[in-house]
């Protein structure tokens, strides 16, 4: 049996118990896909890229505990940073795209201070801030679309050759074969707006199902890569809606749901780690008190707190998604979901919502396959303007097939709630979601899985 294509679960509630995460669970927290295992950072990166704001200069110790405050755990930073990350818990992705210099230009209407992006070589930006305990890799450059760059081959060697457990990382660039070929462990694709699909991000008009299609349609491209080509998925989504000449946001701001929706989803597709496009904290979104800092915040802190621990070290091998409930004529499922049906994993689950199947790296490579967590999400967003009306809390249910023996709810507090029989009942918002703990039986453990697919070209 293919495991990604078989079984239900509902939780009665009125059935369940809370108890702690065991002590031989507790050991297995933090422990990455084999392809990271030499660099020194352990944990669950989401990472904050093109935060600042530009006005004047920013670069100060309140702003470092801004990103921590947004429940970002890695900043994408140059070096003009990289000093206030020492007395903060965010570690430090360094830009080699650096310069002592500063420059002031107009930008969105007002006069902004930016960094010369001037490029930096590896070795001297590790002599001059190796001794940064918060620096966990270098950003040697973005490469939009298939193709490599040669100019980034050269500073991928630097780094492995400095052997001090940081690593390299490139945006955008979707080359596998260059990837694996120079040894890039982190696959990085852009979720934006493009030819193909129209995700989430830049006007952020459109049908809610088609976003969320579109952007489980990059995510499972990434899956899929990250599986044939044994790397670690970390997906780029954008923070916040495009902007005018002025700043102005255009269109519908993310809402509440959108913003959980692009963090959690990911995991259900395998995702190790993310990196959120903030596109500047100058918008009112993104200050404190705004709705898209608020967001952030609070879904970081269930990653990186009690998710993303438990998750790493996973693959995903495959994901069930159910349509929105509409008449709409065009509602498609997301490309590659598996339909909910009997014999299946997931025999039963509510409508606009997506199941992915988590299973260790060990029984990934082995073709076991055995299932060991469930990434559940609420599938349904809406707009900051429609949001109250649009996605109100509801009890989501989702049954499972008969080869599971034991579910687990892990709680937003990473408790875990157990229940018995098959159905499960979870209270979720629009976007919000919980990571499921299974038990399957012993003799279903023995069945030969069918080959994980191919990457699609």
């Amino acid at each position: 049996m293919n495991w990604a294509l078989g079984t239900t679960l509902v939780i009665a509630m009125a059935a369940v118990t809370v108890a702690p995460v065991a002590a031989a669970d507790e050991e297995k927290l933090n422990q990455p896909l084999e392809c990271m295992k030499d660099y020194k950072f352990k944990e669950f990166p989401i990472v904050a890229w093109c935060f600042h704001n530009y006005l004047g200069t920013d670069y100060t110790e309140e702003y470092a505990r801004r990103v921590e405050g947004a429940g970002f755990n890695v900043a994408l930073e140059t070096g003009y940073m990289a000093k206030f990350y020492t007395k903060s818990k965010v570690k430090l992705l360094l830009s080699t795209m650096i310069s002592d210099t500063l420059i002031e230009r107009e930008k969105w209407g007002r006069k902004r201070t930016h960094p010369i992006e001037k490029g930096m070589s590896v070795a001297d930006a590790h002599k001059k801030y190796g001794e940064n305990p918060a620096l966990i890799g270098f950003h040697i450059g973005s490469k939009y679309g298939r193709y490599f760059s040669r100019r980034l081959i050269q500073p991928i060697k630097d780094t492995e050759a400095l052997k001090v457990g940081l690593f390299p990382w490139i945006a955008h660039c979707s080359d596998l074969e260059a990837h694996a070929k120079n040894g890039i462990a982190i696959l990085s694709i852009e979720t934006f707006k493009r030819d193909k699909w129209a995700a989430f991000g830049f006007e952020n008009k459109g049908w809610q199902w088609e976003k969320r299609n579109a952007y489980c349609g990059y995510m499972e491209w990434g899956r899929r890569s990250a599986n044939a080509k044994n790397m670690a998925f970390w997906p780029l989504y954008p923070g916040v809606t495009a902007s005018k000449g002025d700043g102005e946001v255009i269109g519908a701001k993310h809402g509440y749901s959108e913003v959980r929706f692009m963090t959690l989803a990911p995991i259900a597709y395998g995702a190790q780690g993310l990196v959120c496009f903030g596109y500047s904290t100058a918008r009112d979104v993104w200050q404190p008190d705004g709705p898209t800092y608020k967001a952030a915040a609070e879904v970081n802190a269930l990653v990186t707190k009690v998710i993303g621990p438990r998750v790493l070290g996973h693959r995903s091998i495959g994901v069930f998604f159910t349509k929105a409930i509409t008449r709409h004529p065009r509602v498609k499922i997301a490309p590659g979901s598996i339909a909910p049906a009997e014999g299946k994993l997931i025999e039963k689950m509510d409508r606009t919502a997506l199941a992915g199947v988590l299973v260790r790296e060990a029984d990934f490579k082995s073709g076991a396959n055995t299932p060991h967590y469930v990434m559940l999400v609420d599938a349904r967003t809406a707009t900051l303007t429609k949001e109250a009306e649009a996605v109100k809390p509801r009890e989501l249910k989702v049954t499972f097939g008969p080869m599971v023996e034991a579910v687990e709810v892990i709680d937003a507090k990473g408790r875990a709630v157990k229940a018995s029989g098959r159905t499960v009942s979870v209270k979720l918002r629009g976007g919000d979601g919980r990571l499921l703990k299974l038990t399957v039986k012993p003799a279903a453990k023995k069945e030969t899985p069918k080959a994980v697919p191919a990457v699609e070209k």
